[in-house]
């Protein structure tokens, strides 16, 4: 009788999966949701399918597209897995993965599982499925009205982790991942960054990783790579950053990342010091799975920026970037790469206050929006959309940007489309969650509708007059 029900769970997951996307949605939640009341064991029997490891990836920033890059290099391994690839992290997300993966029966088998999954749900989870390792990106402010504190959502992955024998690769930078290292019986590995000519030596930005997580005294900076992520040191407890075991050094961003990580020279088309970041997880995850260095190597060049995270498009013969945003940091990090880009540009920022998004916005002061006012960021006007679109722009406003360029359009299609045809180099598209991929469905089809216009030797002589 178990195994009918298991059967007909994943039945009807594949059907709504089928239906979800003939609709035009992602077809992500919905199945595993109902698959789980059909038979509640669903995820946890589907997940001993793996014959390898079972990898879950987590933290506040950067989580989608480490584990995106981590799947391109067991692809280019030729290694078969599970990953929850649309970004759907939560369980009836994760259960739709591997319907969507497994055969009728639930019996297939793949070499590993790669599961990306929101810090809060990393309890529930493991409770599901038994993974070797568990790599946490970074700890960052994000979405208070959601998650909470800090240092609550922190003691949930301690307390799920602890007395378990589950590996950890952390963040040795993150002054708040090292308190995992004092939970007994795990086994931890760290990642981080060498000094680098993009590092800063005073703290700008509002950082969560201000005072010592062991004895609660203000931490001291030698360096900052990016918010608190950098060299610190607590005079108190001697508390300062584990020696990583995966090291990046000449880290060279101009505007693609090159960078050099134990002697292994990468290099990636993605943009930003936090993309950099992201490399090194996913190589660092990549080794402790035994692929060989070639083939991470070809992997991380060949990875291209997808669903948002640097995504780019080219419309009438104009490059457009697409990118999420979702707390300050994120958003410093996304300024930051712009402004490292020396084209002219517009910028179009979608804001919105859904629950996915998180309604507080107010995090839209906490982040470093001056930068945009450097005249080497080369910005020419800046369009503000979604459904707060006129809080963002008192923000841009208030950040000393010139009032006359700033243009309020709360609809989505309108204001990208103001973005594209003003005169620019380049239109960078920064959004919130909820706009997200509304924004992308529209750049997808302003891209068919407007391709890239033929060049002069490609045109025939009665065009080219």
């Amino acid at each position: 009788m178990q195994n009918i029900r298991k059967i007909m769970a994943i039945l009807a997951g594949k059907l709504l999966i089928v239906l979800s996307r003939m609709a035009g949605n992602q077809g992500t939640n919905f199945p595993g949701r109902l698959a789980l009341k059909i038979y509640p064991p669903l995820l946890k029997e589907l997940g001993k399918n793996t014959y390898k490891d079972t990898f879950i990836i987590t933290g506040t920033n950067g989580k989608t597209t480490t584990t995106n890059m981590i799947a391109r290099i067991f692809r280019e391994n030729g290694s078969s897995f599970i990953h929850n690839q649309a970004g759907a992290n939560m369980l009836p997300g994760i259960t739709t993965a591997f319907i969507q993966q497994t055969d009728f029966t639930g019996r297939k088998t793949f070499d590993y599982a790669l599961l990306e999954t929101d810090e809060a749900n990393v309890p529930l989870l493991i409770a599901q499925i038994k993974p070797r390792l568990i790599l946490i990106t970074n700890f960052f402010r994000d979405q208070l009205d959601r998650y909470g504190e800090l240092d609550t959502t922190i003691k949930l992955i301690k307390e799920a982790v602890q007395g378990t024998d589950i590996e950890l690769l952390l963040n040795a930078d993150d002054p708040l991942q090292v308190d995992f290292q004092n939970q007994k019986g795990l086994k931890y590995w760290y990642y981080g960054f060498d000094a680098s000519n993009y590092d800063s030596f005073t703290g700008a930005e509002s950082r969560e990783g201000r005072y010592c997580v062991l004895c609660g005294h203000e931490l001291e900076y030698t360096r900052y790579h990016y918010a608190q992520l950098g060299k610190y040191h607590c005079r108190h407890c001697n508390n300062q950053n584990p020696q990583p075991n995966f090291i990046a050094a000449e880290l060279l961003m101009d505007p693609s990342i090159h960078l050099q990580i134990d002697k292994l020279l990468i290099e990636s088309p993605y943009q930003g010091f936090y993309n950099a970041y992201n490399i090194l997880a996913a190589v660092s995850l990549g080794k402790l799975a035994g692929i060989q260095e070639k083939v991470i190597q070809k992997a991380i060049a060949n990875f291209q920026p997808s669903a948002g995270r640097m995504e780019n498009f080219l419309i009438r013969g104009k490059k457009v970037i697409l990118v999420l945003v979702k707390n300050p940091t994120g958003l410093n990090q996304s300024l930051a790469m712009l402004a490292q880009d020396s084209a002219a540009k517009n910028l179009f920022i979608a804001l919105n206050d859904n629950a996915a998004d998180g309604r507080d916005i107010s995090w839209i002061w906490d982040a470093d929006i001056e930068v945009i006012t450097d005249d080497k960021a080369r910005i020419r006007r800046v369009i503000c959309s979604g459904q707060r679109s006129g809080d963002m722009a008192v923000r841009i406003k208030y950040s000393g940007f010139g009032i006359e360029n700033i243009i309020i359009k709360p609809s989505l299609e309108e204001g990208i489309g103001i973005a594209i045809s003003m005169e620019s180099e380049v239109s960078y598209i920064l959004c919130t969650y909820t706009t997200l991929f509304a924004s992308r469905n529209i750049l997808a089809r302003m891209q068919k509708k407007y391709p890239a216009p033929l060049q002069e030797k490609e045109r025939t002589p009665e065009k080219a007059l």
